[in-house]
């Protein structure tokens, strides 16, 4: 018999009777205020251009991520691009690999889409995130005054999938 490692961990999709935990590890991940409310989870669980992937282990949802497609007005026939909206990994399960592993499933799926591209926002304060972010191929292209809360500024980022 197998048994897996530590850092082991099944991912699925999101489906809506996951929206109370996902709040739950939304609020334990981010201060008031950045923290997504049930109805922006909700609506990214029932958009077709998005994917949520959550991370289990043993059962339990120990992290989430969602990253949605950017439309795409002028050039319709052109790669995708998406938007890494949230990486959610509860404090006691950080530094395991499940936000990569998360990220990694996200990015394979905008792959299958013909996806070239993903962008996202950080807090400029939030320098573990800016380090991972970067360990994971993404760099700085911008500085986004007042981003978060109209008070924090966000670093823009983007990954180059092609």
């Amino acid at each position: 018999m197998i048994v897996p490692d530590a850092s082991f961990v099944a991912m699925r999709p999101a489906v809506p009777e996951d929206l109370d935990t996902l709040a739950a590890i939304d609020a334990r991940c981010f201060p008031a205020g950045i923290v997504y409310s049930k109805k922006e989870i909700a609506t990214l669980l029932h958009t077709s251009t998005a994917l949520t992937l959550v991370a289990q282990r043993s059962q339990t949802i120990v992290g989430y991520a969602s990253l949605r497609l950017l439309p795409q007005r002028r050039f319709p026939h052109r790669a995708q691009r998406g938007e890494l909206i949230t990486i959610d990994v509860l404090p006691e399960f950080r530094r395991e690999g499940v936000g990569r592993q998360l990220h990694q499933a996200l990015e394979d799926w905008l792959c299958e889409r013909r996806g070239d591209s993903i962008e996202l926002h950080v807090a400029i304060d939030n320098t573990a995130a800016l380090r991972f972010y970067q360990h994971l191929g993404y760099r700085i292209i911008a500085r986004v005054p007042q981003y978060y809360l109209e008070t924090i500024d966000a670093w823009r980022m983007e990954k180059i999938l092609r």
